[in-house]
């Protein structure tokens, strides 16, 4: 069931650690394995602040093995549609990453509740993602995990992520407003 995860690892120091250089914002998106939903995200914010040299993106995953590569899924669609998917590789979350980053995304309430549990002191920069959606009803919603699932299903959850990095990507940008 997993097998391509032993034909696309990547060099062990690769997954390791996210080096964020000192001077950046550093903006962490979070799932659970780090190999489908947080890269896809990963990958479409970077486009999304790419004229913004002060914003660093990365990801990592909950229960993640460091040093794979995203899913063949995720690749394709973000490859498809136009998305840069060089040094897209799986970390795990670390004390480190926590403590470092200025934003966490996370994909469901179940990672929102673990990071502000074990690392109470991140509460107030972690968010839920789906809470930047334009409709209410979609607030509090987790993204859905297509890992092991049909492309269609990798497609509906880029669909959700064009709605929702351009409103996280402002945030980042722009700063907590009355409208957050």
């Amino acid at each position: 069931m997993f097998a391509w995860l032993n034909r696309k690892k990547k060099d062990d120091k690769e997954g390791a650690e996210i080096c964020v250089p000192d001077d950046k914002t550093f903006v962490l998106m979070v799932c659970t394995a780090n190999l489908s939903r947080s890269p896809m995200a990963e990958a479409m914010l970077r486009y999304e602040v790419q004229d913004w040299d002060e914003i660093f993106v990365g990801s990592c995953g909950t229960k993640s093995v460091a040093g794979f590569s995203p899913t063949p899924e995720a690749l394709t669609v973000l490859q498809t549609h136009g998305y840069p998917t060089d040094g897209l590789v799986t970390h795990c979350i670390t004390p480190s990453l926590v403590t470092r980053a200025d934003y966490i995304f996370v994909m469901g309430p179940v990672h929102l509740q673990g990071i502000i549990q074990k690392f109470p002191k991140a509460a107030d920069k972690t968010y839920l993602i789906r809470d930047f959606s334009e409709d209410e009803d979609e607030r509090g919603q987790e993204i859905p995990d297509p890992h092991e699932k049909p492309l269609d299903v990798y497609l509906e959850v880029y669909e959700m992520f064009v709605k929702l990095i351009p409103r996280v990507a402002d945030f980042v940008i722009d700063g907590p407003t009355e409208e957050w």
